[in-house]
C-alpha cells in the first residue's frame, strides 16, 4: 500500500525502502555526520525534493531508517518476572543486533556501530525515543507491576532504575562488547537472567 504527502501525492514505496537501505549503508560506513541527502538522493537515482516529501530532516531520515522494520513487539508474560523481563530484553537485543538487510557492498553482519552511533545524535535521540524507547520502556514498568502485583517483587523495587540498566546491557552488548558471535544465544539470555535476578533481588530464586 502506497503512502501519501500532505498534498495526497502517493509516495512509491519501493523507492521508499532503497532510500532507507541506501541511509544504513551510509551509516555503517561514513557515520551520520557524513551522511548527505544529495549523496542518498544519487545512490538511488532521485531527487533531493523525493526524500524531503517524505522525511522533514535528516534526524527524521535517520531515525526513519534505524526504525524500518523494528518490532517492539508485546509484553512477555510467562508468569515469572525473571523470565518476562529476559524476554523482553532479549526482543530488544534482536531487533538491534540483526537490523535490517544492507546491500551486497555494505558491511554485513557487523557490529553496525555506525547505525548504533547515529542513535546518540541529539535531534534522533528524541525520534527514537518517541517512536520506539517509551514504548519499551512502558512495556516494562508493565511485566514489573504485574509482578508486583502477583507477589513476586516487593513495590519497593526502583523499577525505572532496573529497566535502564538492563537497556544499557543490552547498548553495553550491541556496542562495546558485541559477543553474540563468541557466545551463544543461551549463554547471552543467562548473563540477563544473572543480571535480573541481581537487580530484583532475585538471585537465590
Amino acid at each position: 500500500m502506497t503512502q501519501a504527502t500532505p498534498k495526497g501525492r502517493p509516495l512509491d514505496d519501493e523507492l521508499t525502502g532503497r532510500v532507507l537501505n541506501e541511509v544504513r549503508v551510509v551509516l555503517e560506513i561514513n557515520g551520520f555526520v557524513n551522511l548527505r541527502i544529495e549523496k542518498i538522493a544519487g545512490a538511488v537515482g532521485c531527487s533531493k525534493a523525493a526524500i524531503y516529501r517524505r522525511w522533514p530532516s535528516k534526524a527524521e531520515l535517520v531515525a526513519a531508517a534505524v526504525l524500518d522494520g523494528i518490532d517492539p513487539g508485546d509484553a512477555p508474560d510467562t508468569g515469572d518476572i525473571v523470565d518476562d523481563l529476559v524476554e523482553h530484553a532479549w526482543q530488544h537485543l534482536t531487533n538491534f543486533r540483526q537490523g535490517r538487510p544492507v546491500r551486497g557492498d555494505g558491511p554485513q553482519g557487523g557490529s553496525r556501530n555506525g547505525i548504533l552511533l547515529s542513535l546518540f545524535d541529539v535531534e534522533v535521540i528524541p525520534l527514537i525515543s518517541e517512536r520506539y524507547m517509551k514504548q519499551r520502556h512502558a512495556q516494562g514498568r508493565e511485566i514489573l507491576q504485574r509482578a508486583v502485583n502477583r507477589g513476586q517483587i516487593s513495590s519497593d523495587v526502583d523499577q525505572d532504575l532496573a529497566l535502564d540498566a538492563i537497556a544499557g546491557f543490552t547498548l553495553f552488548r550491541l556496542s562495546i562488547k558485541p559477543d553474540a558471535k563468541a557466545s551463544s544465544d543461551a549463554d547471552v539470555k543467562d548473563s540477563y537472567r544473572r543480571l535480573v535476578r541481581s537487580l530484583l533481588n532475585r538471585e537465590n530464586q
